[in-house]
């Protein structure tokens, strides 16, 4: 289940995923304070059920401010509770604020569902995917450990989010990826920024469909509730 929102801005940092987190966040506290408490405060080391990425309308980047004609946030997850929460918060209020950016929502909608998947479905990436392995190294798809790293962060959220493993083990038939380095933020007083060695284009993947659904609902890799790691459905192969 996915939703847009729409937002008017001047301008956003160039790491920016700490502020459209904030924004997902307060309309989730809106929606059920007891249901925010649960997620963010009790479980907050544990793996959220959601995942988002961010889209700049006319994006122009001058130092470390992007300026743009408006965004839009897709958020993603396989939870109705968490986005009927979601949805119920975004309806009381408009402005928010971030640093020293405003930004208004002006529309949102529900997205249409994703073709029935088959074993392979092709993705594209709408947020940079990161995968690192055990000694925290980021790892691009043409490395060899890339699709057993990628194996990992599948059954650890489909572990975590659907209480069972993997059906079968996803195979990486092919990709058209090229490296992206992301700087971001982790914490709100964290002064020195963090870069990213991320993955972006497409990835032809080979697996269970339930599997795959999974990985398409809350994004899959590290710091899928960052803003990395959201993927979207380029074509379904049928057979």
């Amino acid at each position: 289940m996915r939703v847009l929102l729409e937002f008017s801005m001047q301008s956003m940092p160039v790491a920016y995923r700490l502020g459209i987190l904030s924004i997902i966040k307060e309309m989730i506290r809106l929606g059920s304070e007891d249901y925010y408490h649960n997620l963010f405060e009790l479980n907050q080391n544990k793996m959220k059920p959601f995942a988002f990425s961010t889209y700049i309308k006319n994006m122009k980047i001058q130092g470390d401010v992007i300026w743009g004609d408006g965004f839009s946030v897709t958020v993603s997850s396989f939870s109705y509770e968490f986005m009927l929460h979601l949805m119920n918060g975004s309806q009381r209020k408009k402005v928010y604020k971030y640093k020293d950016k405003e930004w208004v929502l002006l529309h949102k909608r529900l997205l249409p569902n994703p073709p029935n998947f088959s074993s392979e479905v092709t993705f594209k990436t709408l947020s940079p995917l990161l995968i690192e392995n055990k000694e925290k190294r980021p790892l691009l798809a043409d490395d060899g450990a890339f699709e057993s790293e990628f194996n990992y962060y599948a059954e650890m959220q489909v572990r975590e989010l659907a209480q069972r493993s993997l059906y079968q083990p996803i195979q990486i038939l092919w990709n058209a990826m090229k490296k992206q380095v992301v700087k971001e933020y982790l914490h709100q007083e964290q002064n020195t920024p963090l870069y990213f060695t991320t993955n972006t284009g497409l990835i032809k993947l080979r697996g269970h469909s339930e599997d795959l659904k999974i990985i398409y609902d809350v994004g899959i890799g590290k710091r899928s509730s960052m803003g990395f790691g959201l993927l979207d459905v380029e074509e379904v192969a049928y057979t």
